[in-house]
């Protein structure tokens, strides 16, 4: 496997009002003039679901949208559009919360790795919709913002041990010990190439057997972006992530 340099590519920003899309259209010329093109606003003025017609006109791109719009019933920490576009396949999406304040100046770029983040690691494969979005996809845009941005990338990777485990007749610390180390070496593995590719960023890791979406919520309150793959787990994460978060 080789590292891979990308942008993000031309920017959409999905627009209806709210705080969350001011929050959006931000994030979204923050990153446009980073990137050296600029943001387009888009305000879906048709009938029936805003999603479809912002994933169609961001097919080559990112797309920028705020956690939750002006509609829908209040309480609810996602809102419709967002939820639809973080769950199906389409292009790489960004959700910004609307409380999201300036990232410190040595915030990471925060990106899960672990095999069964996305759709892949559900049990019983990707589902029939679903694009499988492996490790090196998560890694190629963190990377790369994380050079671009001049920022240090954490990269997670989480564990578990198998039931099966219970009949090896070991002792709880010697599997845990065991299991523990295998993940370390299996992230180190992975991460050789980008460390060849980027090696300006600082790149730190991180292996644990914490929930994975309580840790990556701890963990974006010190991130400047969460990266994941589509999946339950990203569902899960940007309802309650206090920064942005890519979902590729």
């Amino acid at each position: 496997m080789s590292a891979t340099v990308r942008a993000l590519g031309p920017v959409l920003v999905g627009v209806d009002g709210s705080a969350s899309a001011a929050s959006a259209v931000a994030w979204a010329t923050a990153e446009a003039s980073a990137s050296g093109v600029g943001p387009t606003p888009t305000t879906h003025r048709g009938e029936g679901p805003a999603a479809p017609a912002l994933r169609e006109a961001a097919r080559a791109g990112v797309l920028v949208v705020g956690r939750r719009g002006a509609g829908g019933f209040d309480g609810l920490s996602l809102g419709s559009t967002a939820r639809r576009l973080v769950h199906e396949d389409g292009p790489v999406t960004v959700v910004v919360p609307a409380e999201g304040g300036r990232p410190a100046a040595d915030a990471p770029v925060v990106v899960d790795v672990s095999p069964d983040a996305g759709w892949a690691g559900t049990g019983s494969g990707p589902l029939p919709q679903h694009r499988a979005v492996g490790p090196e996809e998560v890694l190629t845009l963190a990377a790369s913002r994380a050079a671009r941005e001049r920022r240090p990338l954490l990269a997670v990777l989480h564990w578990a041990v198998p039931s099966s485990a219970a009949a090896e007749g070991r002792s709880i610390a010697q599997v845990w010990d065991e299991h523990a180390r295998l993940a370390a070496r299996r992230l180190e593995r992975l991460l050789e190439p980008w460390r060849a590719a980027y090696p300006s960023v600082e790149l730190r890791t991180l292996v644990t057997d914490r929930h994975p979406v309580s840790t990556l919520l701890d963990l974006g309150r010190r991130a400047e972006l969460l990266v994941l793959p589509r999946g339950p787990r990203a569902c899960a994460v940007v309802e309650d992530a206090t920064c942005a978060v890519a979902v590729v």
